[in-house]
Formats: C-alpha cells, structure tokens, sequence
C-alpha cells in the first residue's frame, strides 16, 4: 500500500465520495478510509432506505382514504420481511456501484479506523499515511435523550431495520425525522404518539406550513404531545412505559428516540482539542471548508453545515474544486430545497420567516372530494411581489415539486411574471401560478 497521497478522506458517506472522485478525476492521488459500508448514512441508515419505505406508505395512505370511503376493498398487508429483503438488495447495488466509481476514478479505497496522529498524518491498522490535504468526511450518528432507560429506546437507525411493527409506539422528538417516522408507521398500522419539547412539530420549517403538516399528521391518526420532555423509559410486563410526568405515561411496545444527532468526530484522536467545534458541536470550517487545524477539511454532516445529502455531494465537489480545481465559493444554503416526508410532504426552499411569507393560501385538493380524511395542501411565497425569494409547499408531489421550485428563485422572479404561466389543471400547481 502507498503511503504518500495528495489527499486522504476520512468516511465513504455522500460528502466522502463526491470528493474523492473530483479530486481523483482532477488528476489527485486520493485515499478513501472508510470503517463501515461505503454510502454512509444516507444510503445504509438514512434517505435511501427511509425513502423506501415512505413509497409504500405512501401508497396505504392513499388507498387507505379510499377504503374509508367505501371505494376500496380491505387495507392490504405489508410483507415487512420481504420489503426489507428488496431494500438490502437494493442498498448493496448502491454500494457496490461507489465501490466501482471509485476504482474507475482511480481512488484507493482502504476499509479500515483511521485516526489522525499528527497533521497530515493518518494512521491506521499501525500504518502511517501522509497528504498535504486531509478531508474529515465522517457524518454523524444518532444520539438519544439523558434520561433514565434511554437505552430502551430504539433510534432512527434501528427502525429502518424492523421485520415486525410494533402494534403501538411513541417518538420523542419533533423534528423532521421524529414527523417522517410518524408518519410512515401511522400509515403502516402502527398507534402512534410523538412527544416533543417544542410548541410545534416540524420547526426547521416556516411556521404556516409546519402547522399545517402537524394538523395533516393528526388528521392521520397520530397523537402529538406538546411541550412535554418526557422523564423515563421504563419496562412493563407487556412493552415499555414512556413516562411524561408524575401522572401521565404512555403504554406502548416500542419507543423511538429522534432527539437529535452528533458528528462522529473519533478520527480526530489526539488532536481533537486543536479542531474548533461551533455551539452544535459541529466542526468550524471556513469558506475553504479548513477547520482550525491547517490542512485539515470537514464536509458534510460533521461539518457546520446543512446536514443534507445534496449539501454534503456538493460541498465534496466544491471542496476539491477549491484545492486542485478553478476555486468556487460553496452553494449558498438558502437555495438549498429540503423536504419532510410527511404524508403529504411538506418541502421548502429560502430558510424564510413568517414575516418574510407575503402570500399564503390553504388549500383542499380534489382527492378529498373521493377520500376520507384527506390532507390537507398549502403554498406560501416569501420575498416581495417583485422578488420571490421563498417557497414553501404541502401537498403531494412537493418533494418533487420545490427542487424546480429551487431553480425557479435563483432567478427572482416577479409574483406577475408567475401569474402569466399556466398551470396544470386540476393541481395544487396552479393555485400558486394564479
């Protein structure tokens, strides 16, 4: 094995890989160390299998409605073994496609534990490795509440791997994850509950459309507990007791801690305390993406940026660009469109506030006039009628919707020019053209 490189990544996730490849194919000598399966969280633990997951819930929901309203016959079943087994098959072409990627770029892959023991210096299995430029790519993993029997508590990873749902569970945690969870397994059959400390579900999105997502959720059939920091995880003769206060509990098979996630920052071994981290305990970068530590970068869900796939791809490219390329600034997180995989989605794109929100409308689709209990959709437009800088969106077909949505603002159109395209009818989409 070499040992001298132009540069060495630490982790196989998204952010890892984008760079590893554009450095390689910029000519560079590149390492990949990855310690577990290449793709990281994303594809193994994360959007990928989550996502799969959410196309068949999505499918009982809908159908679900209808069987309500006396169209459809019977709720089918999920075969719960056999989706998993299609998805690990899935996952494993995934990998092996960045396994190929990588070997035709050139990358030396090496499955391995790195840790830093010098600058510029990485060392693993007694094995020293030098580069000028090393990248900490590493992600992060989720981290569960302090309290007492938090060990009882499955986390997000563990719930992607279930053979058998639960007849009833609880979330604490009311963030994106916390929501999507939710909302999935309410549409596979599960009761569920979600309890956050927050006043509101969904706050990394603008208030209006999380509110509407959380009465969409409720509309479901799930139960959610506000402003409550559950005490303890406890064992019962028939599952858990998720207790809230002194005299309420909750009697449930399973519960899911979505509280949260930490960087995997064990890399860093002895020089951990000469890498600055921010408030979040994220790693400091700069705009070069350089953390305290000279010749040392972070991308990705370690970093202090979005924890997003697409930012962690891009921030790979932009980072190797910036080293061995034509120098260009990172992507401006405010174009960045997200979504939660609520049922319907609710998407987002422009981090706007509620005062920065001038027009808003909900909206009843024409599903509803076929199912029982239908979602209900919204749109909201931030900015100014004459500079869009903002969309935000609940309705089906919003994570496909708002990454156009995305395109459309980098040119900040006039709420007039909008007006004068046509959209499709019936849909949501033509509510928001006008």
């Amino acid at each position: 094995m070499d040992t001298e490189y132009d540069a060495i990544v630490i982790g196989g996730g998204s952010a890892g890989l984008s760079f590893a490849r554009h450095a390689a194919g910029l000519g560079r000598k590149v390492a990949l160390i990855e310690r577990a399966e290449l793709g990281g969280t994303c594809v193994n633990r994360g959007c990928v299998p989550k996502k799969m997951l959410w196309t068949v819930a999505d499918a009982l929901h809908r159908g679900s409605g209808l069987t309500r309203a006396g169209l459809f016959g019977a709720t089918p079943r999920v075969d719960m073994e056999r989706l998993c087994a299609l998805r690990g098959a899935k996952l494993e072409t995934i990998r092996q496609s960045y396994r190929d990627k990588l070997e035709e770029a050139g990358v030396t892959l090496i499955e391995d534990v790195a840790e830093l023991t010098a600058p510029g210096e990485v060392t693993i299995s007694g094995r020293r490795l030098h580069a000028p430029r090393i990248v900490l790519a590493t992600g992060g993993r989720p981290v569960k509440p302090d309290m007492e029997g938090a060990h009882l508590a499955c986390d997000s990873d563990a719930v992607l791997n279930w053979t058998v749902l639960p007849r009833a569970m609880a979330i604490i945690g009311g963030g994106y994850i916390g929501c999507e969870m939710a909302a999935i397994h309410a549409a596979l059959g599960v009761r569920v509950t979600l309890v956050t400390d927050t006043d509101r579900v969904l706050t990394e999105f603008s208030e209006t459309a999380a509110k509407l997502g959380q009465a969409n959720m409720e509309a479901q059939g799930i139960r959610i507990v506000t402003g409550c920091t559950p005490e303890a995880v406890r064992e019962t003769d028939d599952g858990l007791e998720l207790v809230l206060d002194a005299e309420t509990s909750l009697a449930v098979e399973k519960v899911v801690a979505a509280t949260g996630r930490a960087p995997n920052l064990e890399a860093l071994g002895g020089l951990a305390k000469r890498v600055a981290l921010t408030d979040k305990g994220v790693v400091k970068i700069d705009e070069g993406f350089e953390t305290s530590l000279p010749g040392l970068h972070a991308v990705g869900d370690c970093a202090d940026r979005l924890p997003l796939t697409p930012v962690a791809s891009g921030d790979g490219e932009t980072l190797a660009q910036q080293l061995f390329g034509e120098h260009r600034p990172p992507v401006d997180l405010c174009h960045v469109a997200t979504t939660a995989y609520v049922l319907p989605p609710l998407g987002e794109v422009g981090q706007p506030s509620k005062e920065a929100i001038f027009e808003e409308k909900t909206l009843s689709p024409l599903s509803a006039a076929l199912r029982a209990d239908a979602p209900q959709h919204y749109y909201g437009l931030g900015g100014s009628e004459s500079a869009i800088t903002s969309v935000s969106l609940v309705a089906d077909g919003a994570h496909e919707a708002i990454g156009w949505a995305a395109q459309l603002l980098l040119h900040r159109p006039d709420r007039a020019a909008m007006r004068r395209v046509l959209g499709v009818h019936p849909s949501t989409s033509e509510e928001v053209m006008g």
